[in-house]
């Protein structure tokens, strides 16, 4: 059974107003940025807040969760001595405040988990929304993955002289996956490894690469920045590369010297 990609919408691609995406004023009013970028994203990436309906399986991912409301929580949790503590932001911290908001849109109650797993979320909502389909459960399926920069993330993530070599990063990205290779599918997810040991891009190129035309992305944080789920940006990128001339992509991330995990998709003509 195939694994096809029928649609990666990234947070910057996002074209309709929130209104039309969170129709719901209350819902939208309660979310903090990094729920709504979430949440527009996953929507644009449906189509429209009518199709959540036909989801069977949702999967999102992240690596640090809702920072900003983490912090603001926190903070107050200090101030306050423990006392007179808002709720929201403890509600809205919770790292499946994304996936459930998505559901709650039309509540849907399907298939619906969070991977937080540092620099390999998304790979591993990728990686059970695969079984999933294996399986016979998942065939709408939708894995996303998401993280926001915050002022003091940044101050913390620079004092371990993490931005010497990159820039500080966010973002969210949603990729509507499916069994059948129908009409709008734009590339097949062929490979999804976790090599037990660092690789070179020549060595990654020799075990992965089935084409001398395969193109390798690696380790990019070039348009979205650095931050655990920046893979997801550049499974992205690969996709939007796929072409007749560049029939397969590479994708090898290794996010601050972790495991590394890589993904290969194929073309699969639909594209022009």
């Amino acid at each position: 059974m195939g694994c096809y990609i029928e649609r990666v919408v990234c947070e910057r691609e996002v074209t309709h107003d929130a209104k039309e995406l969170i129709p719901d004023p209350a819902m939208r009013r309660r979310m903090s940025r990094v729920v709504k970028m979430g949440v527009m994203t996953a929507v644009e990436c449906m189509g429209g807040v009518e199709h959540i309906d036909r989801l069977d399986t949702l999967v999102t991912a992240t690596g640090w969760g809702c920072l900003a409301d983490s912090e603001r929580f926190l903070r107050t949790l200090i101030v306050e001595r423990e006392q007179l503590l808002n709720p929201t932001p403890f509600i809205q911290s919770t790292f499946n405040t994304v996936g459930g908001q998505v559901a709650l849109l039309r509540h849907n109650h399907c298939y619906n988990v969070t991977y937080v797993h540092r620099g390999h979320s998304f790979e591993d909502a990728l990686l059970d929304a695969r079984l999933r389909m294996l399986d016979g459960d998942g065939k709408e399926v939708l894995v996303g993955a998401f993280d926001e920069q915050t002022p003091s993330q940044h101050r913390i993530m620079g004092r371990m002289g993490l931005f010497r070599r990159v820039q500080d990063g966010e973002g969210a990205v949603f990729v509507k996956l499916t069994t059948t290779q129908r009409d709008g599918v734009v590339a097949e997810l062929t490979t999804l490894d976790f090599p037990t040991e660092p690789l070179d891009e020549t060595s990654c190129r020799a075990r992965y690469a089935t084409t001398d035309r395969t193109a390798l992305v690696w380790n990019d944080y070039a348009e979205a920045g650095c931050y655990p789920t920046a893979s997801a940006h550049a499974f992205a990128r690969a996709v939007r590369m796929l072409s007749a001339e560049v029939p397969e992509v590479v994708v090898y991330h290794s996010y601050m010297g972790s495991t590394p995990t890589v993904i290969v998709v194929r073309w699969v003509g639909s594209l022009v």
